[in-house]
């Protein structure tokens, strides 16, 4: 091993944490961390905002072959998770994460400062599996999260080789198309040896279209077949509608299939020639159960363009109006640096527009005579403080007032500049969306 010190921007979320199940993306590591953690994620953030890093503690790293220079963290994914969601607050949007642990994380962004952890200590592994004596040895305590947080059941078993229990589990929490109720319910106190014993029954597997092979269960039934029984037998157990009592025998297991009822149990008949492994099964293949069209419901944080579909707002200044059509109509992921200027460009247009109506002007006569042009923060400021004496509520522009003074969010305006002006400065989508989503209320209001 070798001691090195990184950036946070030097570091991303290992994909196989056992502490979540296997993710395909960092947007999704994130949100399975956030997802597990919750308020520990919080208690954490305090004490590294606070006091700063554990000086026990170091990170331990895999170096990818890849430019810019990026270290996978075998160790310390948590703190991972904190330092992106201090750093910039934005990552969080379109997140399915508490209000109260969101705002707590917008507030403690405030008091964060990088140069206070930077540079971070990591020792460099020269391959995972060279970490697996250390990472044993260090998951056994916690103290509500601000500290270590020991592995629960789940999380050792991932990390022991993922028993069929843990397969069946995944399988329903990642692609069985739960809702955010029945994810709630499947909780750390899941009874896994339950499940366990349920799966190893012979005859339990061959009713439900599975069996074992080299610890990994296999099937030759499409997804939502082997989706079906599975999902309706983890969320009566995870509600304790079934119980260990009623699943000690082979008949007892057999009598509680056959009380599963035809909606929840597989057609056997569908079975295929070609035999997969469950995490061989492409998640495409699902359907998200429970909702009739057999489509998931679109989220707003999905689309394409910055400007939400329906967007209420009426622009009836030509110029302003051709620009706002370019806003609508580019792609984020195509041109976000486009984007990032026009949304700057459509912005303070509007704004000058908004205050030249209401007499107020973008501009002042100086002592000398000369004519001084407001910042685009002061014209902000005043459009606000004039909508406000107009009736519309202070509320309403929260998002607005807060990124005037905080150089994390979004559409904070010291950002915009640089977006036109810092060759470094680059814009992404989810924070190019989210600055459209904190400055829609105050359009609204401009643009009625």
């Amino acid at each position: 091993m070798a001691h090195v010190d990184l950036r946070i921007e030097d570091l991303i979320l290992d994909h196989n944490n056992p502490r979540i199940s296997h993710s395909e993306a960092q947007r999704e590591a994130l949100q399975k961390i956030v997802r597990d953690q919750k308020t520990k994620l919080v208690k954490l953030a305090e004490s590294i905002v606070d006091r700063g890093l554990n000086p026990m503690d170091r990170l331990l790293v895999l170096r990818l072959n890849q430019k810019p220079q990026k270290f996978i963290a075998l160790e310390g994914n948590r703190r991972i998770a904190v330092f992106k969601m201090l750093t910039n607050p934005a990552v969080m949007t379109g997140l399915e994460i508490p209000d109260a642990v969101q705002r707590a994380f917008e507030r403690l962004s405030k008091r964060f400062k990088k140069s206070l952890i930077e540079p971070i200590p990591c020792y460099e592994l020269a391959s995972r599996e060279q970490g697996r004596y250390w990472l044993n040895l260090r998951h056994n305590v916690g103290h509500e999260g601000a500290g270590i947080d020991g592995w629960k059941s789940l999380a050792k078993r991932r990390f022991e080789g993922k028993p069929p229990a843990v397969q069946v589990l995944e399988l329903v929490t990642d692609r069985a198309g739960l809702t955010p109720t029945e994810r709630a319910a499947i909780t750390e106190k899941f009874p896994t040896t339950t499940l366990e014993r349920f799966l190893e029954n012979r005859s339990v597997r061959k009713q439900l279209g599975f069996d074992v092979k080299d610890g990994k269960l296999v099937t030759k039934l499409p997804a939502d077949e082997v989706a079906k029984p599975l999902k309706k037998i983890v969320l009566d157990l995870a509600t304790k509608k079934a119980r260990v009592g009623m699943l000690m025998k082979t008949n007892d297991m057999l009598d509680y299939i056959n009380t599963l009822g035809d909606a929840h149990k597989p057609d056997l008949s569908k079975a295929r020639k070609v035999e997969r492994t469950f995490d061989e099964i492409p998640t495409s293949e699902f359907t998200k159960i429970g909702n009739s069209n057999g489509r998931r419901k679109r989220d707003a944080s999905d689309r394409k363009e910055v400007v939400q579909k329906g967007c209420p707002i009426r622009v009836t200044d030509n110029r302003i109006a051709e620009i706002y059509k370019e806003l609508r109509t580019l792609k984020l992921d195509g041109a976000p640096n486009a984007i990032a200027v026009l949304l700057r460009v459509f912005l303070e247009l509007s704004v000058d527009r908004f205050l030249e109506t209401s007499g107020s002007g973008p501009s002042y006569s100086a002592p000398n005579g000369n004519t001084v042009h407001k910042k685009l923060e002061k014209k902000l400021t005043e459009v606000v403080d004039i909508l406000v004496s107009n009736g519309v509520p202070e509320r309403h522009f929260n998002n607005v007032k807060r990124d005037l003074s905080n150089q994390n969010s979004p559409m904070n305006v010291d950002l915009f500049h640089r977006y036109v002006h810092d060759r470094f400065a680059t814009p992404t989508p989810v924070d190019l969306k989210a600055a459209w989503d904190h400055a829609q209320p105050l359009f609204e209001k401009i643009w009625p």
